[in-house]
This record gives C-alpha cells, structure tokens and sequence, in this order.
C-alpha cells in the first residue's frame, strides 16, 4: 500500500506573512514542505530569520520580501522537510550512561551462554558491581536451578545485578542481595517484588521497584558518577539531533542520584542539542510529606530562550504484563508466585491522587505509566482531581476498559504510545497464557484515536530504538489497531507532542512566527510504502534555525 500525498498540487494556496523585520538569515527552497498547519498543509520553501524563527512559509517566488543578497540559500533539491520530531517518552540519559553498566546479554541466548557472558564480562570489569542488562525472565524462572545459584556459580565474590530487557526485573547473586539488604525478612517495596523459594529465601530475581534496592547500593553518589551522568547527557544530544528529534521528555529523571545535576551542567554549558523537559522521578518508597515538598522546589520551567524545563512528574502506577505486575481489573489466568494475582501497584489510588492534585497545583505537569487496564482508570481517577490544572498524560496504555475510552477526551489526557514488533501478533499470542483473549487487545491507539483523545508517539529508549521513522512505521503496521494515516502520526510526533511538552505556540508546525525546529528527510515518506517509512534518512536537523546534525551526504 501507498500512502496519498495530500494536497501537492495546492502549493500556490500557501503564501508567506512577514512576522518580523528581514531579511531572512537562510532560505530553504525547492523542497516539499509538511507543515502539519490545518490551514497550509504543503509548502516548497521557507525563510528563517536571525532570531531562528521562520519568518515565511510559501513558494520560493513569494519569498522576495524577506531575502536579500545576503540570505544564505539551500536547494533542498526536492527533499522532505518536516517539523523537528518530539519525543515525549525517552531515557536519554540512561540510554546513554555507562552507569548501570556496559555487560550486555542477548536476551535470544538462553541461559547457558548468559552465564558465559557474564563470565567474561567480569573477567574484564574491575569495579565494585558488576553491572548490565539483557536477560529475558522466562527462561531464568523455569531453569532448574535458582537463578541466585546459577550467578554464584560463575562469580561467587562479587555483587552482580542485570537488568532484564525491559528493565522490570533484576538477576542478582548472593553478594548483590547482601550489598542490597535482601534476606528472607525483606518486605516486598512498594511497587516491588522479590521472588522467593519454598522455604521464603530470595530466588535473586527481583520485580520492579524491588530491583532499585539494589541500583541505590550500587550507583551511590560520587564525583565518578557525576562526570558518567554528564558525559551521558553530552552523547544523547548526538543521538537525538541525528534521529531529527528537536525537543525531548527525559522520562525518569532520577534526582537522588545526581541525574538532574547532570542535565542542569549541560544546559549552563549551552551543550543540549533539543528542547528538553525533564520529569522527575516520583520514588514510591519515600515519605510523602517530604517527597512532595523536595519535588515542588525543585520545579524550574524554561525561561524565554532556555532550553531545559524541570516540569514534568514521572509516576509508575503499575508494572508490565509478562513480569504479571501490570495492574488489572480482572486478575490474570496466571501470575508469577508471590505476586499478586491482579498485579502491583507503585503508587495506590489515593497516594496518586493526593500526588496529582498537589504537584498539578504547583504547575508539574504529569506523566503517568499505566500499563493494566485497572492502572489506566486509577490514574484518568486521580487526573479528574486536579481540576483541569496541568496537561497530564497516560504512557503505554497497553490495556482500557470501554468505559475508559471516552474519558481520555473528556479530561483532556494525552495518550502516549511506542508501538512496536512487541505488539505483533506473535509477541501478543506468548501473553495468552497470562491474560487469555485480552492480549489481542493490547496497544488500542486506534480506538482512542477515533473516540477523540490525543496521541502522542515515543520511543521509550532504549528500550525501543530510538527512530521516529521506524515507530511511526510500527504504528501503521498493526492491522486494526494501527492510526489511521501517516498524517496522525507525523502529528503524533510533532504538533500534538508540543502540546504534551507545552510548547505548541513555539513549535510542533511549520508555521510564520514559531522556531525553525525542522529536519529534513532524503526522500518523500509519504510516498513511500508504509513498511518502508523506516529506509528514509535525516540528513540535516535545525534547531531554532542552528544547525545541530549534518549527514556527510547533505
């Protein structure tokens, strides 16, 4: 299948309007413009002034009252030019961070050759941890022995703690449980759980927030850990600007580890390469009186001409589907031991309600994971709350009951959603076991779309690679749940993530008057099959007009 190209021919319709005194400090023509503007949806040139602003919008002829002898000008040579993309769910600085560890396992391997990788990794790894990711959960729960036993085996007088795939479970051996205080009389955490034998001892797999009983032994605070958290913001700028992403959420920033340090040091060193919204991470064991006192001093929106805003909430409701701690109104056909047969809970309802109403009152805007259908109503519940204040959004969504549909348009909740081969029909079959015919109704970005709620695109990396192309191609590639057209989710990653980010007047479109936040593409998406959207490249993302990525080919 192709996808039309809309209104091509209707380039004469789109005329520019002068927004402040030229000339023009660059001009792009000869291209095909999407400006995702209701009321001019195509254009073939545009002039950006010096303040980084686009000061035209139209046909190159019209363009003659904004340029002069000196506006540098660049033949696009029929090229796409689209609005910088906006991811509003990513982990840049833990996608990017050697903190938690460089000791990394292919999930396909099976166990056997997991413990012969980690073998080596710790043959060269001199640290106090040994820290890495990868494993899958399965396989580790159905080997014979416990998977504590299997990780003393090959490193028995070391702490060792991997993170599983998805980063909703942790493999910790002997030593790790010890560093971490892990022993048959630990409660569960809030939000966790740690797996335990017949005789009550810890299997050393560990569930969600469980799991950050460890990570808070291993990444203590350190002028080493500083200068990792920083290093790591400095490489994700690279990796945003050469996807095209001009403004990004960083989805859980974890400010009792120096994480928010190292974004403020970037932003003082004029270093951050997108727009960037932080959302700091609301830690479900903590005090509520003193969590929510520290959150609210903490927020710092952007300033005129500031590119780093301290305004967003990050909150887990619950957990995810095949660790059985996603959060659901009817309990699962089978859940692991030990875990409750309906799920977790991070934060119950009335925690997150009180969270809601008094963090939206200071201005936080919140973005929630809700994963399980029960998930998705508490947090629409605790939304409801706030009074309208806040522009609030639900990440994942991967489960909603009917009656929950229509009240994502009626609150005003942005839907967020990474699609991807996770929510093809084989991945959705192996769930069976655990919710039955539910699986098929996992990721229901069509239904919300067409009863009226906003949708949002994102990537959550590094979990899912980071492309837009390629999630925008997954969320047209699921049959009936996919969105209905490359436009919704061009808007998707574009106008409607400006909203969720609240900067939809400044950016989000090509339109006279907001930043020249733009990226172009070496070829015409919209001409392209929908399986094929992820073959086109960025060459080259503008940011307020400044040049932030070059492809050697542009």
């Amino acid at each position: 299948m192709r996808i039309a190209l809309p209104l091509v021919g209707c380039l004469a319709l789109v005329s520019p309007l002068a927004f402040a005194a030229g000339p023009a400090s660059l001009l792009l023509h000869g291209g095909q413009i999407y400006t995702v503007d209701a009321e001019r949806a195509w254009a073939s040139a545009l002039a950006i002034g010096k303040d980084g602003r686009l000061l035209a919008v139209g046909n190159a002829e019209d363009m003659s009252d904004v340029v002069d002898a000196a506006t540098e000008r660049v033949d696009l040579k029929g090229r796409l030019v689209l609005p910088g993309f906006q991811d509003t769910h990513a982990h840049v600085l833990d996608a990017s961070s050697a903190a938690q560890g460089d000791c990394l396992l292919d999930s396909r391997d099976g166990v056997a050759r997991w413990l012969d990788d980690l073998a080596a990794c710790n043959a060269t790894d001199d640290g106090d941890w040994l820290l890495g990711a990868g494993f899958a959960l399965h396989p580790l729960l159905a080997h014979a022995q416990s998977p504590r036993a299997l990780l003393d085996r090959v490193i028995p007088d070391r702490p060792v703690a991997m993170m599983e795939e998805t980063s909703h479970a942790y493999w910790l051996n002997t030593a790790a449980l010890r560093r971490a205080g892990i022993d048959a009389d630990t409660p569960d955490p809030a939000g966790g759980v740690i797996l335990r034998d017949a005789a009550g001892e810890p299997t050393g797999l560990v569930l969600d927030n469980a799991g950050d009983l460890a990570l808070d032994a291993a990444l203590t605070p350190s002028p080493v850990l500083d200068a990792t958290y920083y290093r790591a913001v400095l490489a994700g700028q690279d990796e945003l600007a050469r996807h095209g992403i001009t403004s990004v959420a960083d989805a859980r920033v974890f400010w009792r580890r120096g994480h928010l340090e190292a974004w403020q040091r970037a932003a003082r060193n004029d270093a951050l390469k997108a727009r960037t919204v932080l959302g700091l991470w609301a830690y479900p064991g903590l005090d509520d009186d003193e969590q929510l006192a520290r959150l609210e001093a903490l927020y710092a929106p952007a300033g005129e001409d500031e590119l780093l805003s301290v305004s967003q909430i990050k909150f887990y409701v619950d957990g995810i589907v095949h660790n059985t701690t996603a959060r659901l109104h009817e309990p699962y056909d089978e859940s692991l031991p030990g875990v409750d047969p309906g799920g977790l809970y991070y934060f119950t309802p009335a925690r997150l309600e009180r969270y809601a109403r008094e963090l939206a009152a200071t201005g936080f805007d919140l973005h929630i994971h809700t994963i399980g259908d029960q998930a998705v109503s508490d947090a629409l519940d605790a939304i409801a709350a706030t009074d309208g204040q806040g522009r609030h959004r639900l990440t994942h969504v991967e489960l909603v009951r009917p009656e929950d549909v229509p009240r994502f348009a009626a609150l005003d909740v942005t839907a967020d959603f990474q699609p991807s081969e996770y929510f093809t029909t084989p991945y959705l079959d192996g769930y069976r076991p655990l919710i039955g015919a539910r699986a098929r109704q996992l990721l229901p970005m069509r239904r919300l779309h067409d009863a009226g709620a906003r949708l949002t695109l994102s990537s959550d990396w590094d979990v899912n690679p980071l492309s837009p192309l390629g999630i925008m191609q997954s969320a047209l590639s699921l049959g009936e749940r996919s969105l209905p057209s490359l436009a919704a989710a061009v808007r998707a990653y574009t106008l409607d993530a400006a909203y969720v980010l609240g900067q939809e007047d400044d950016t989000g479109s090509l339109e006279v008057g907001k930043q020249a936040d733009l990226v172009v593409l070496d070829r015409n998406i919209f001409e392209l099959p929908v399986t094929r959207l992820d073959e086109a490249r960025v060459l080259w993302t503008l940011l307020g007009g400044e040049e932030v990525y070059r492809d050697a080919a542009f």
